[in-house]
């Protein structure tokens, strides 16, 4: 007999240490329905929107709050109306200003009196941007993100949308201090998952120690390999170096669509979460007002497994180095070695924008020849391939 498992994780990307509620404000208006384009950068969403009739441009992060920068909030002369401690995805915090936007908006569409945190990692810049869009302010709205059309829709009205009741399931958005929407996927026809969509995140499925160990009794996941290491970036910096492993989920389901194979790795620390790369597979629909998630897929079955790499590279103290070392290549790298070139193109001066803004060092390969430099200040060259 099968039997069917339900699990919530009700925890937010960007939680505050003290309890203030972001759930304020709203739209000035009723009735509405616009269409915002926006772009990416490495899987990142960039709208446009204006403060005060200024135009800025907005990381849309459903993960978070709404913030500005803090060279923002003293142009604008904002006010603190609280403060507070802040945990980012990857569990570090650090302290913030909460203030209030008296206007804000999206399109034609324009919000009053929304809180916001004043803060901006250094991350963000990377993005010219000046704030985030975040869930307390869609609360009362209809979100819908079409990714082959590059479109956010932003409305009140559900008869402007051609929703299908097949492709939802439930979501809930009103057991957080910000709204964060939980979305429900299931795991091999085994178990509901409720966990937060976070557009912030451009992986796809970001999973902890504590959960795995939760889950290992439903036998959700193969593992593939094990490590040691860090390579996830939360808003205040790198994750905690921990014992690692790189699992993989035989399908999961979301509305009516298959996705097999999904690969992804442990965190130590970590907020559970689906991420903005669930977007490449089908248009989302977040319906906060009426309690409803919608998938629509573009195929109704999804190959997502590949080759993987025997390491994870990532970004500290300025250089570019070895994150993640599965035990494959545990004779070859060490978590913490510096990449001073890949196939002879030279890594060695690159800065955290250049490579937030960059594809990856290693799209469309299969092989490559790493120049590495251990902790002795020592250089080797090292092969890696895909496997």
């Amino acid at each position: 007999m099968k039997i069917l498992i339900a699990v919530l994780l009700f925890l937010p990307t960007l939680c505050l240490g003290q309890a203030f509620n972001f759930n304020q404000g709203g739209p000035a208006t009723k009735n509405y329905y616009e269409e915002i384009p926006y772009e990416t950068i490495n899987g990142k969403i960039i709208v446009e929107g204006t403060i005060a009739g200024k135009k800025h441009r907005f990381l849309f992060d459903t993960g978070a709050p709404v913030a500005i920068s803090k060279e923002l909030a003293a142009e604008l002369n904002i006010r603190t109306i609280s403060k507070g401690v802040i945990t980012d995805a990857v569990m570090h915090t650090d302290s913030v200003n909460i203030v209030e936007l008296n206007d804000i908006s999206l399109g034609g569409v324009t919000f009053k009196d929304i809180p916001a945190i004043a803060l901006f990692p250094d991350l963000y810049k990377c993005y010219n941007i000046d704030g985030v869009i975040g869930s307390n302010l869609m609360r009362n709205s209809i979100v819908s993100i079409i990714s082959t059309k590059h479109l956010i829709i932003l409305t009140d009205q559900k008869n402007k949308l051609s929703l299908k009741s097949k492709n939802s399931a439930p979501l809930i958005s009103n057991k957080g201090m910000q709204s964060d929407p939980q979305i429900r996927v299931n795991l091999k026809n085994k178990l509901d998952l409720t966990i937060p969509f976070d557009t912030g995140d451009n992986n796809f499925l970001r999973l902890n120690d504590k959960t795995i160990a939760d889950l290992k009794q439903y036998q959700l996941f193969d593992t593939l390999d094990n490590g040691y290491g860090a390579s996830g970036l939360g808003a205040m910096g790198l994750q905690r170096a921990g014992n690692k492993y790189l699992l993989k989920v035989a399908f999961l389901t979301v509305g009516s669509a298959k996705l097999n194979n999904l690969i992804t790795e442990s965190n130590p620390d970590a907020i559970p979460a689906i991420g903005a790369k669930l977007l490449n597979y089908g248009a989302v629909t977040l319906d906060f007002i009426n309690g409803r998630f919608y998938f629509d897929a573009y195929a109704p079955v999804t190959e997502l497994g590949e080759p993987q790499w025997p390491f994870k590279q990532t970004f500290a103290d300025n250089k570019l180095i070895v994150g993640v070392v599965w035990k494959k290549a545990k004779d070859l790298l060490k978590p913490g070695e510096q990449i001073l070139a890949v196939d002879e193109v030279d890594y060695s001066h690159v800065t955290l924008c250049e490579m937030a803004n960059s594809k990856s060092i290693f799209e469309g390969k299969e092989t490559a020849v790493l120049t590495i430099k251990d902790a002795g200040g020592n250089n080797r060259k090292v092969i890696v391939n895909k496997e």
